[in-house]
């Protein structure tokens, strides 16, 4: 889980999720604004996973993706991870993976 200053308020999240840039992979949409600091939600609907211990689980591993990378070497922003059903099925280390390469890709893409 992401500290308590790094989560994205309420009612900051429509503002940036209107103004962001879209990021597609096989597993979650990435929204990204740049921003002088890091901030970060992870959006798991029902639709995903009916049960809530299923969406909490798959919540937690990604906000654990988030953290790492926000406090590595990813570009600050506020970041908004919306979950697909495909990452149910996949490992950590795959979601990861998708997620370093996409900030990656939209990191050199804006250079």
């Amino acid at each position: 889980m992401l500290k308590k200053k790094e989560r994205l308020k309420r009612a900051d999240f429509s503002h940036f999720f209107s103004l962001g840039k879209r990021i597609h992979t096989p597993y979650f949409t990435i929204v990204f604004v740049p921003y002088t600091t890091s901030h970060g939600s992870v959006v798991v609907s029902k639709k995903i996973a009916r049960k809530a211990v299923d969406r909490n689980t798959l919540r937690r591993r990604i906000y654990d993706i988030l953290r790492r990378e926000l406090r590595a070497d990813a570009p600050k922003g506020v970041y908004i991870l919306l979950v697909k059903k495909e990452a149910l099925g996949a490992s950590h280390k795959v979601l990861l993976e998708t997620f370093v390469k996409a900030v990656r890709s939209f990191a050199h893409k804006k250079q």
